[in-house]
């Protein structure tokens, strides 16, 4: 089974800041304890993309993570609902990355714990040559290890919503 992983993190450490913006917006979601002075959620009816209601509530800053292992990667980081920094590489057939909206500066004022040793390596890894070199720097977990994400692989609404409560103890429902 290939990863399909759809989340987004808060800059908070409020899990209730969270629970409220789910609330607000309408949608059922799970949220986990704040870790790294973040907040990571997932929410229903995900599609891939930011969804737009989301984005506009967050009150702090909002990243959205997406891996599909055998398609490709994205984030997009927004403060108070604008793109402020965000990267995508997808490979099916051949490897095509988007940097046109990256920015460090960004990162780093709105995470100013990011890891910048990491930073620079994600950085070496924006425009993979092939797959091997793809496979071998990584560069979603590079950027979740240099943002301090501590959850973000196989994190997706449906992963967790098919799973056992007790296989997620701390995670807060929102209904």
């Amino acid at each position: 089974m290939s990863e399909f992983s759809e989340s987004y993190h808060l800059r908070s450490d409020r899990a209730d800041d969270v629970v409220e913006l789910l609330r607000r917006v309408g949608r059922r979601g799970y949220v986990y304890p704040p870790a790294g002075g973040w907040v990571s959620f997932v929410a229903d009816n995900g599609t891939f993309e930011p969804d737009a209601r989301i984005v506009a509530a967050a009150a702090h800053p909002l990243l959205h993570f997406v891996s599909a292992e055998d398609h490709g990667w994205s984030f997009t980081l927004f403060d108070r609902g604008k793109i402020v920094s965000s990267y995508g590489c997808e490979w099916e057939n051949d490897i095509t990355a988007d940097d046109s909206r990256y920015s460090r500066e960004a990162i780093q004022k709105l995470v100013p714990s990011a890891e910048l040793e990491l930073l620079d390596e994600f950085e070496r890894g924006l425009h993979p040559q092939d797959f091997d070199e793809l496979l071998h720097v990584n560069p979603s977990r590079l950027l979740a290890q240099a943002l301090g994400l501590e959850h973000y692989e196989w994190l997706a609404y449906d992963y967790i919503a098919s799973d056992a409560p007790e296989d997620h103890p701390d995670v807060i429902e929102v209904t």
